[in-house]
């Protein structure tokens, strides 16, 4: 019955997984063929291309994030249970063996990675000395570590979520914005993307640290029933953290509504774009009934959101 239950959800995820991957071969295929149709307006077939071409990078790379996932979660129970039936001395050989070579993949990696950026194409500097290396930081490492001992990959994972967040957050959009019009072109998308990234940046930190300061006397509450962990979270964590989670997905609205007009001075377009252009023909008239339409939006904006916030938190 487990077993059915296991193939019956693998075969879920590939058909979401193939549909997803469809629409953005869809959405590729209509976006190029629009561009010209629509003349004028050609930037939404170039923007829907765009949505297209990144769903086709994105896809791959969350798919293969989580079948390692899946296949580190099953090896690493398996592992365990290993580990767990053999002898400490055993087990210290094991670790180095596994931590001479995961060195070595990860430092190849690396190598490779900067071997696409400056074109090394030395076998040498790109496999040999790399992988010499990591193997032996591996197994320094292993010798250092104590056989059975618990390894701290939570920690870990959070410190290592929260720098990449960190560094991420700051970057200003108005920066980012100048990279995306490198890489996509000049365009709304370009700034969709800078917005996007530095908004998932800033309200990951925020998000965080609502889960950290939660009250501890629901969780005790809850705990002492007997519930489970997702119930746990169900009853004693989410209803703690959606009223400051839409306050700030709120704020977070607002801000970005307000800078999507300063993105288009730096390439992210929209009527940031067409501003500048008015001042910079001297059309004063179009360029005050931008700024008008800017301040309503924005006085809409604060307005819908301070309803929405009165209303759920």
């Amino acid at each position: 019955m487990r077993v059915t239950r296991i193939i019956t959800l693998i075969v879920v995820i590939g058909l979401i997984i193939l549909t997803f991957q469809m629409l953005a071969e869809l959405a590729l295929s209509v976006g190029q063929s629009l561009i010209k149709p629509l003349g004028s307006l050609g930037f939404l077939g170039n923007f829907i291309s765009q949505l297209g071409d990144v769903g086709n990078m994105v896809i791959p790379a969350m798919v293969a994030l989580g079948a390692g996932a899946a296949v580190g979660n099953t090896l690493s129970s398996f592992g365990q249970s290993i580990s767990d039936r053999l002898s400490g001395s055993s087990v210290k050989i094991i670790n180095i063996i596994l931590a001479a070579i995961a060195g070595a993949l990860l430092f190849i990696i690396v190598a490779v990675i900067i071997n696409w950026f400056y074109q090394i194409n030395d076998p040498v500097k790109i496999y040999w000395w790399p992988g010499g290396i990591g193997a032996v930081l591996g197994v320094l490492l292993a010798l250092r570590a104590t056989p059975k001992a618990a390894l701290p990959i939570g920690t870990t994972i959070y410190f290592v979520t929260r720098t990449i967040l960190n560094a991420t957050r700051s970057v200003e959009s108005l920066v980012m914005v100048i990279v995306f019009a490198v890489w996509v072109g000049i365009g709304p998308f370009a700034g969709a993307l800078a917005l996007a990234l530095h908004t998932v940046a800033a309200l990951a930190k925020l998000y965080s640290e609502q889960v950290e300061s939660i009250l501890p006397g629901p969780l005790e509450a809850i705990e002492a029933t007997g519930a489970n962990r997702l119930q746990l979270i169900a009853f004693a964590v989410i209803p703690q953290i959606i009223p400051p989670y839409i306050s700030f997905t709120m704020y977070r609205w607002d801000i970005n509504v307000r800078m999507s007009t300063i993105i288009g001075f730096a390439g992210g377009g929209g009527i940031g774009f067409l501003l500048q252009q008015n001042i910079n023909l001297l059309d004063y008239r179009a360029a005050s009934a931008q700024m008008i339409a800017i301040a309503i939006v924005v006085a809409t904006m604060d307005f819908v959101s301070s309803t929405l916030r009165e209303r759920f938190v």
